[in-house]
């Protein structure tokens, strides 16, 4: 009797520990997914604007990006707070030499204070190191004529650097004329480059006959006023609609991923819960006891599937007929993307559904079944009104299970996403079709491209984990919502 209540009790213990273990990985997952996101929250925010003195009848007056003249006034990573080679490469030459070579100038200098100025320290761009969201930056910036220029009239014109969005910058921008020139009449100017990133305006002619005189031309001032945290800005630009972590002014929104992730989970629900309650229903309630004993192994050999394997089997069956079917009509290069991916994603979860969905029908009384038999319903009627009422919160769970499943999925969707992150467009039937079937990229895939070559303890590293944040709160709260509902299914019962 000692031995029985002896393995009792260590059965007991043992049953503890593993919860405690189980308990103690989760919260160390969490810790430890949290703790490497403070990197994200370390940031610094770029920003840079083309600004060029041209004539009004310029070719460049809507590229101002195109035009060899125009000034860089930018922080980015390439950009250092002492004078750089790319800097010193654009220093201005001597007043004759620049005569040989323009007519309307644009010139910065490395100090923010108008009295620093000097006439052999100008450069036509400035770059800067990117600070946080707490410190601001100011740029001078001048703008005069050379003797040789022939019109009475120049444009400023301006434009946001490439791949710069301002929506992206956690600054008020403000581009300010300081001073006019002696003798020349300007209007007070002050720009919102958040609201007109893009523009221009006409200028009274003012000309510099010597390099002196370069100093006491136009003088405007970029000004990036602080708005907000580095905390709050990290957090409103994860909510937006752009993941492009490598370029220069790089963008970490991550709502195209979660909708991307989101898509495939309902479209892969969708497709699999249909025919797994179906076959479940079979299994359950029709099949013969050979059949049932004949599927169960195999419904276990399609979960233990690798999930690589199964990606090829997408990328040679399923993206190949998608690209013949929709391939001419939407113009695309493969077959793979958000509908492949979903496709074979069904197919991964049909075996988890069908099992526990059986295994929630199985759970109903046979004393409902006998008394819907009797009351004369059809299989049909016993299997809408009895059954399936029933067992319904055993179905969600097992919805709910395979959904933190898709979610959590990485290597299919790695395959046949295609890995382009963009962002579903539903505006109309063809947009919806063509976000279907064109390339995307998910949460669990991005972390797995893009970790291998990530600098550590960098923002984009802090970033990825954040998305690792996310999916384990998404996919945790997804399992527990199912336990639950599987939990009160058995009460019920």
């Amino acid at each position: 009797m000692w031995r029985i209540r002896l393995f009792d009790s260590l059965v007991q213990a043992a049953t503890w520990v593993a919860g405690g273990l189980l308990l103690l990985t989760i919260v160390a997952v969490f810790y430890y997914l949290f703790a490497e996101s403070q990197y994200a929250f370390q940031r610094k925010f770029p920003f840079g604007f083309r600004i060029a003195l041209q004539p009004p009848d310029s070719e460049y007056r809507n590229e101002v990006s195109m035009d060899p003249t125009a000034s860089l006034l930018a922080t980015h990573r390439e950009g250092t707070d002492a004078l750089d080679d790319a800097e010193d490469a654009t220093r201005l030459p001597s007043h004759e030499e620049l005569s040989q070579m323009q007519a309307l100038v644009t010139a910065t200098a490395q100090t923010d204070d108008p009295r620093q100025l000097r006439p052999d320290a100008l450069f036509r761009d400035c770059m800067r190191a990117p600070k946080r969201a707490e410190q601001g930056e100011r740029f001078l910036l001048l703008a005069f004529a050379l003797p040789h220029y022939t019109g009475n009239r120049m444009v400023l014109a301006w434009e946001p650097d490439v791949s710069f969005d301002p929506a992206y910058c956690p600054y008020e921008l403000r581009l300010r004329l300081v001073r006019a020139p002696e003798g020349v009449q300007v209007k007070p100017l002050e720009i919102d480059l958040r609201r007109q990133p893009k523009g221009s305006l006409e200028l009274p002619v003012w000309k510099a006959r010597t390099q002196e005189e370069w100093l006491q031309g136009y003088l405007f001032e970029l000004e990036a006023r602080p708005t907000t945290t580095t905390t709050l800005a990290t957090i409103q630009q994860f909510l937006m609609p752009d993941w492009a972590p490598t370029i220069l002014y790089a963008r970490f929104g991550m709502l195209p991923l979660l909708l991307a992730t989101l898509l495939i989970t309902l479209l892969a629900i969708g497709l699999a819960m249909p025919l797994g309650i179906a076959a479940a229903v079979y299994l359950s309630e029709q099949a013969s006891p050979r059949i049932r004993e004949w599927f169960k192994p195999i419904l276990e050999i399609l979960a233990s599937i690798p999930t690589v394997v199964l990606g090829y089997f997408g990328v040679m069956l399923i993206a190949p007929a998608l690209q013949q079917m929709f391939g001419e009509a939407l113009q695309l290069s493969s077959g793979r993307g958000l509908l492949a991916t979903a496709l074979m994603m069904a197919v991964f979860i049909l075996p988890t559904v069908i099992s526990l969905s059986e295994d929630a029908l199985r759970a109903v009384p046979n004393s409902l079944r006998e008394g819907a038999e009797a009351l004369g319903l059809t299989l049909a009627e016993r299997v809408r009104l009895v059954l399936l009422p029933t067992a319904k919160s055993g179905l969600i769970a097992a919805g709910l299970l395979a959904i933190a499943r898709v979610m959590g999925e990485t290597m299919i969707v790695w395959i046949l996403s295609d890995g382009t992150p963009t962002m579903p467009d539903f505006s109309s039937p063809a947009a919806a079709l063509g976000t279907l079937v064109k390339p995307t990229r998910g949460i669990p895939d991005t972390i797995a491209i893009e970790m291998g070559n990530v600098e550590f303890e960098s923002p984009h590293y802090g970033h990825l984990f954040l998305l690792g944040l996310t999916l384990f709160v998404l996919t945790l709260g997804i399992n527990l919502l199912g336990f639950a509902y599987r939990k009160r299914a058995q009460v019920v019962l």
